[in-house]
């Protein structure tokens, strides 16, 4: 704008969209780009917010159960921009890294503050996300907690600990475990490799090896022909090693009764 090239006017015409104070973009632009996101909370902060939380997961390259925007800043902000959550909050060496132009926290830091959040099973889904896409432990998470032992969520924290899994590749595939545990179905095993009679190992996302039995959860890129055809070479190919597998949808994931009735199935299963 002080070279002319740009006007008030101009930025309030339909050219632009207003993201923050003194934060626009192209008309044509994305809003849903993670870059863009991350980078438009950090012009508006000037430089000096360390994007955090579920924004901050995402640039990491992780889903997450929740999608709002939050910034760390030194100092309390009276008013921030609507629907931008700003945090004043101690971050240790080592707990933030700059990617996609912009302070963000590191994967471990992230993971910490998503696990103070409820419910319960949602932090761990979003912890477990972290921890399979940046490749950390419990035990790095468990630093992190005891380096700030005092915060809020903490006691939560330590029950993330004891639940999550790194080796879990989904959302839903965390949900589906925490809920048979729920249950009182035993612990199942993320990712166990089976050996095929063809030499290839597959890896079933939940399993109880010792009872041959895989579950499989069905998500969108099962539902096409391309996908149903695989799941069933895939099934068979288990099979025949002597494995049962039983595909879960969304709807049984969803359906408490439904849940009831397939933690039922398993545990049969595992009796038998």
């Amino acid at each position: 704008m002080r070279l002319g090239a740009l006007t008030p006017d101009r930025l309030r015409g339909p050219d632009f969209i207003r993201l923050y104070p003194d934060t626009y973009v192209g008309a044509d632009t994305d809003l849903e780009d993670i870059r863009l996101r991350v980078q438009a909370l950090h012009f508006w902060s000037n430089g000096r917010g360390v994007v955090a939380g579920p924004l901050a997961a995402l640039a990491h390259g992780a889903d997450c159960p929740w999608d709002d925007r939050e910034v760390i800043l030194g100092r309390r902000c009276r008013n921030p921009p609507d629907g931008v959550t700003v945090r004043v909050d101690v971050l240790a060496p080592g707990e933030r890294v700059v990617a996609l132009g912009a302070h963000l926290t590191s994967p471990v830091r992230t993971a910490f503050d998503l696990a103070r959040r409820t419910p319960l099973v949602e932090a761990v889904a979003a912890v477990d996300a972290l921890a399979f896409a940046k490749k950390f432990t419990a035990d790095d998470l468990r630093a992190v907690a005891d380096a700030h032992s005092g915060v809020r969520g903490i006691v939560q924290v330590r029950e993330v600990l004891e639940l999550m899994n790194p080796l879990a590749q989904s959302l839903p595939e965390t949900r589906l475990r925490l809920g048979l545990l729920a249950r009182g179905v035993p612990p199942a095993v993320c990712q166990h490799p089976v050996l095929l009679l063809t030499g290839r190992y597959v890896h079933p996302d939940l399993s109880w090896p010792h009872a041959k039995l895989a579950l499989e959860y069905d998500g969108p890129s099962h539902r096409d022909i391309t996908g149903q055809n695989r799941d069933a070479f895939r099934d068979g190919d288990l099979f025949d090693v002597g494995w049962t597998v039983v595909r879960v949808t969304s709807a049984m994931v969803h359906d408490p009764k439904a849940f009831d009735r397939l933690a039922v199935r398993v545990l049969r299963r595992l009796a038998a």
